[in-house]
């Protein structure tokens, strides 16, 4: 599933890429702009604006009412609405930056470009293959799996 996310979901915009989305995200881009790229890339228009939202209805473009202004809060709707699920771990996400494909990558290809501390204690390393920004699997991985742990936890609880 593509997705195109309007100005005020940079933070969601972020959290789907990391899942492995591919999400077109501008933070210039305005109303016509995101419905075009909708529609001619088959994307699910994502807005927290009720009249792009019934603009795009209007032309048969498949959108989602972001809710909440709570990060959780939209995971779980989008989980709810579209049934995505989230990833725990970098192998599949894309570049929560630019969108670019993440690739895992050697200890000795990163070693100029990570703090001497990180590159001693991980051993897994991952690259964007576009604008070359490193991850690793640390502390901020960590939390993001609490996270989506949580959020299932939810969705599940609900569900009964």
């Amino acid at each position: 599933m593509h997705f195109a996310a309007d100005a005020m979901l940079g933070k969601l915009t972020r959290w789907l890429r990391l899942s492995g989305y591919d999400v077109y995200y501008s933070r210039s881009a305005d109303d016509e702009e995101l419905l075009n790229v909708a529609q001619r890339e088959g994307r699910v228009l994502l807005t927290r604006d009720t009249t792009l939202a019934e603009k795009a209805k209007k032309l048969g473009t498949k959108v989602v009412l972001v809710e909440s202004n709570s990060i959780e809060e939209q995971l779980i709707q989008l989980r709810r609405e579209l049934g995505l699920s989230y990833e725990k771990t970098p192998a599949k996400a894309l570049c929560p930056e630019c969108n670019g494909e993440i690739v895992e990558v050697s200890k000795s290809e990163v070693s100029e470009l990570v703090p001497p501390g990180v590159l001693e204690a991980h051993e897994e390393f991952y690259r964007c293959s576009q604008c070359g920004k490193v991850y690793w699997y640390g502390s901020h991985w960590r939390s993001i799996t609490k996270r989506v742990v949580r959020i299932e936890g939810k969705v599940s609880s609900s569900e009964k």
